[in-house]
C-alpha cells in the first residue's frame, strides 16, 4: 500500500492540541478529586469556605498548567527546534507497506523501519500516530488516504504486521517478561495517619498517571481520606468528648488561682494592678494568662477575661461555650476574707 503526503507544521501543532487534550479528558477525575482533598484538608477545622475554594482554584489551575499547558509548550518548543535543524519533517514523502515493514521515501532520505521495530499505533479523528520501540512518533495525516476504506486498510496492515512480530517473539523467547503490577502493598503505609495522606497521594498519581489502575488509585485516595478521618476525629474528641474537657476545665481553674498571685505581685512591684494580663509578662514571662479551655476552641491565644476597675479587678474564664457572663464561666477559687487586702472583685 503506497502513500502521498507532507505534513506541516500546523498539522503537528494540531495533533498535539488534539493528545494532550485527550489526556486531559482521561485524567479529569484526578484533576477534580485532587483539588478537592487538598481544599478540605487545607480549610481545616473549623472548616473555612473561603480557604476551601481559594485553594481549590489554585489546585485545579496548577493541575491543568502541568498536565496540559506545560506538555504542550514544551512540545511547540522541541518542535521549533527540530523543524529549525532538519527540514525532512516539512518535506514530501511517499510511505509503501510490505511483508516485512514500513519505507519512508523523502527527497533527502529513505526510512526502513520493520514491524519488529513498531511499538504501537493510535487514531484520532484526523491524524494516525505510530511510536516506534526507541519512543520516537511518527504522524500520518489522514487527509491523504483516497477513502476512509483505506484509512481501515492501512491501521490492518499495521495491526497484523505487529502482531505477527509478537506472535514470533513468543514462540522462539526462552522467557516471558511480566509486566509491572502496581504497589498495592504500599497501601498499608496509608494505615499511618498523615504520612499515610503522603503515600496516598502518590499511590493516587500513579494510578491515575503510571499505572492507569483504578485500584491504586482507590487505594491511594483511602490513603488521604484516612489521615482526615483520623485527625478530625482526634479534633472533634479534644473539643466535644467530656474527659477531654473536663481535664481542659481543670487546668484552667489551677491557672485562674495562680494567676491571682501574679496580679497581686503585680501591684506590689508597680502600686497599682495591671491595665490588661499582658503586663504580667513584663515582669514574669511564664505567667499564665493564657486560658487552657479557650486554647482548644482556636488556634490563637485565647486569655482569661481581664478588667481593671479602680482598685479592684474582674478575673474568670468564659469556660466551655467560649462565652463570658453564662454558668460556665470558671471564677479563682481562693478564700477572701473582709480583712483581705485582695483586690479580686467576688462573683456570687
Amino acid at each position: 500500500m503506497d502513500i502521498e503526503y507532507q505534513n506541516t507544521k500546523a498539522d503537528y501543532v494540531k495533533f498535539y492540541k488534539s493528545y494532550f487534550g485527550d489526556q486531559l479528558k482521561k485524567r479529569i477525575k484526578g484533576f477534580i478529586i485532587l483539588p478537592l482533598l487538598f481544599a478540605y484538608i487545607a480549610s481545616g477545622q473549623p472548616f473555612k469556605w473561603v480557604t476551601f475554594f481559594i485553594v481549590f482554584f489554585v489546585t485545579i489551575t496548577l493541575l491543568f498548567l502541568i498536565g496540559f499547558i506545560l506538555p504542550y509548550l514544551i512540545s511547540i518548543l522541541k518542535l521549533n527546534k527540530a523543524i529549525s535543524k532538519n527540514h525532512i519533517y516539512l518535506e514530501a514523502r511517499k510511505l509503501s507497506t510490505s511483508e516485512t515493514g514500513i519505507v519512508i521515501q523523502s527527497i533527502s532520505k529513505t526510512t526502513v523501519w520493520n514491524w519488529q521495530s513498531i511499538n504501537s499505533f493510535s487514531s484520532s479523528e484526523n491524524y494516525i500516530q505510530i511510536q516506534l520501540v526507541d519512543k520516537k512518533k511518527f504522524l500520518l495525516p489522514k487527509r491523504f488516504f483516497a477513502s476512509e476504506n483505506d484509512v481501515v486498510n492501512f491501521l490492518g496492515i499495521v495491526q497484523a504486521g505487529i502482531n505477527n512480530t509478537q506472535v514470533g517473539l513468543r514462540k522462539t523467547s526462552p522467557t516471558h517478561v511480566k509486566p509491572n503490577k502496581p504497589p498495592y502493598l504500599l497501601g498499608l503505609i496509608c494505615l499511618i495517619p498523615l504520612v499515610g495522606a503522603f503515600v496516598g497521594l502518590g499511590l493516587l498519581l500513579y494510578g491515575l498517571l503510571k499505572y492507569k489502575d483504578k485500584w491504586l488509585s482507590i487505594i491511594g485516595a483511602a490513603g488521604i481520606i484516612w489521615t482526615i478521618v483520623v485527625y478530625s476525629s482526634l479534633f472533634y474528641a479534644t473539643t466535644h468528648a467530656s474527659i477531654f474537657t473536663k481535664g481542659f476545665e481543670d487546668i484552667s481553674q489551677m491557672q485562674l488561682n495562680s494567676l491571682v498571685k501574679n496580679i497581686e505581685f503585680y501591684k506590689l512591684e508597680h502600686k497599682q494592678y495591671p491595665d490588661s494580663l499582658k503586663q504580667l509578662l513584663n515582669d514574669d514571662k511564664l505567667a499564665p494568662i493564657n486560658d487552657a479551655i479557650g486554647g482548644i476552641r482556636t488556634k490563637g491565644n485565647s486569655f482569661f477575661n481581664y478588667e481593671r476597675i479602680d482598685d479592684k479587678y474582674s478575673l474568670f474564664s468564659s469556660g466551655q461555650d467560649g462565652i463570658p457572663n453564662t454558668k460556665d464561666d470558671l471564677f479563682p477559687q481562693i478564700t477572701i476574707t473582709d480583712s483581705s487586702k485582695i483586690g479580686l472583685i467576688r462573683h456570687r
